[in-house]
């Protein structure tokens, strides 16, 4: 019992220092995924507010393909843990549930967009469809990882919003930044989608052997 209780306490040490900026960026990474429910999910029509929906919704897409590059905590993280238990223990899996956490919401856009855009145009590619919310996303990350802008700065502070815009992607190291970045979103993001449409699979032939009977 004691030898838990230390447990316990080491586990709850290691996700203090995490627990509030990964809530607030997960959250963020949930209000894109939100706002694609409500704008392409149930029927509609494409009206002015609705337009004005997706504006809002592309400014915060980013959000949610952002919580990967939260991985430059992973190092700190790892150097400050009591021990290599509580490394693979705790660390890699909160990192782990966070990355997976902001991508569920990234894939559920995609999917939704997808849908709508194969209402307009039905064989539209898979590949070339997310590739622009790749490419999106991509760019609206290096502005806020770069010059630690938020989405709500397009409205509140917009004047320099376009200046630290044009200042992040024109910066020297911008196309190597930018070809890392989108690297990894495009394939967490096929990872994610891989493995849900797996676990999808195989949920649905289970369910056909459970109700099948003998």
């Amino acid at each position: 019992m004691a030898h838990l209780h230390q447990l316990l306490q080491e586990v709850a040490l290691t996700v203090r220092p995490h627990r509030a900026w990964m809530t607030w960026n997960l959250l963020l990474a949930f209000v894109p995924a939100v706002l694609a429910v409500l704008l392409f999910a149930p029927p509609h029509r494409r009206r002015l507010g609705w337009w004005l929906g997706v504006a809002a919704f592309v400014v915060t897409l980013p959000n949610a393909p952002y919580v990967v590059t939260d991985l430059v905590h992973l190092r700190h993280s790892v150097t400050i843990a009591s021990s290599d238990g509580v490394v693979l223990g705790v660390v890699l899996p909160l990192y782990a549930g966070f990355v997976l956490a902001g991508f569920l919401a990234y894939l559920l856009c995609t999917e939704l967009v997808l849908r709508e855009v194969r209402t307009v145009r039905p064989h539209a590619r898979r590949w070339v469809v997310e590739g622009v919310l790749h490419v999106t996303s991509t760019v609206g990350i290096l502005i806020g990882r770069i010059a630690r802008l938020n989405s709500w700065d397009t409205v509140t502070d917009p004047a320099n919003t376009l200046e630290q815009t044009f200042q992040t992607l024109t910066w020297r190291w911008a196309p190597v930044a930018f070809v890392l970045v989108l690297a990894a979103v495009w394939t967490t993001h096929l990872v994610v989608r891989t493995l849900v449409e797996a676990s999808a699979a195989a949920g649905r032939s289970t369910w056909r052997a459970v109700t099948s009977g003998p």
